[in-house]
Parts: structure tokens; sequence; C-alpha cells
């Protein structure tokens, strides 16, 4: 579904696409898109680059927020 998505837009449009689908694997054709992906809270607008390609989109979109270790106060 997603693919399909990207394959409808047009080469030069630049529209981010939304998506819950984190374990959608970026395909080559997704490169130079931007693609706002859900980390369970918000949509973290990612720019797909050719390294990326292979990976997942969930890799991108951090779902925890790293605080802090404790230490001295």
């Amino acid at each position: 579904k997603l693919a399909k998505k990207v394959a409808a837009l047009g080469l030069e449009d630049r529209t981010i696409i939304k998506t819950w689908a984190r374990a959608s694997t970026i395909s080559p054709d997704m490169v130079g898109r931007t693609i706002a992906i859900h980390n369970g809270k918000v949509h973290v607008p990612v720019l797909i680059s050719e390294n990326m390609v292979g990976h997942k989109l969930g890799e991108f979109s951090p779902t925890r927020k790293f605080r802090k270790h404790g230490g001295k106060k």
C-alpha cells in the first residue's frame, strides 16, 4: 500500500507521505522522498537517502526518548 502511494506521486512531487507501516522495507523508488514515520506518538519526517535502501522504516524513527543516565545531582 505504501509502495502504491509512492508510485502514484510524480517524480517532482515533494509531498510528505504519512505512514504507520514501520515494518516496510525502503525501496530504491523512495529515495529523495520525505516520509513521516509514526513513532507511537507523532509522525517523524525522514528524508530517504540511497544508503537507507534495504532497511526498515522503523529504524529511522525511534520509539523511546533517552533522557539521561543517573548520576550526581
